[in-house]
């Protein structure tokens, strides 16, 4: 294969950093909004429509739209699950429960759970599927 014929292997090269920033934005525009200097999550008015999962959802979802901002780093994704239930309706359901998902990671090194670069379009797929209901 010479240089100037492309390898056809390239186009399943991907960046598992990347993430979509239009989708992202349109997944939590009227949902949730990112304070530009501290980073901290602002309720919108779509916000207090979504059930608790979803919540849980779009918070980890604007927390990536903070990294992407370069508002906060990326060892500060995370949030403990005791931060997230303070930050959401009472439920029966357990913050663990979501965690679950099969997009949500958890780890001591981000700060607890997130959702990883390449996993941003199966929370945004999730969260649109939720708001369709």
């Amino acid at each position: 294969m010479s240089d100037s014929e492309e390898d056809p292997l390239q186009r399943v090269v991907v960046d598992k950093e990347a993430v979509n920033r239009e989708q992202l934005a349109n997944a939590i525009d009227g949902v949730l909004g990112v304070d530009g200097d501290s980073g901290e999550l602002v309720p919108q008015t779509g916000y207090h429509e979504l059930d608790n999962k979803s919540k849980f959802v779009a918070r980890l979802l604007a927390r990536r739209a903070a990294v992407a901002l370069a508002i906060i780093e990326e060892e500060e994704i995370g949030a403990s699950s005791g931060d997230l239930a303070e930050r959401m309706d009472p439920s029966s359901s357990t913050i663990q429960n979501y965690g679950s998902l099969d997009f949500v990671a958890n780890d001591d090194e981000h700060g607890g759970y997130y959702i990883p670069s390449h996993s941003v379009g199966l929370a945004i797929e999730y969260l649109s599927d939720d708001s369709d209901e």
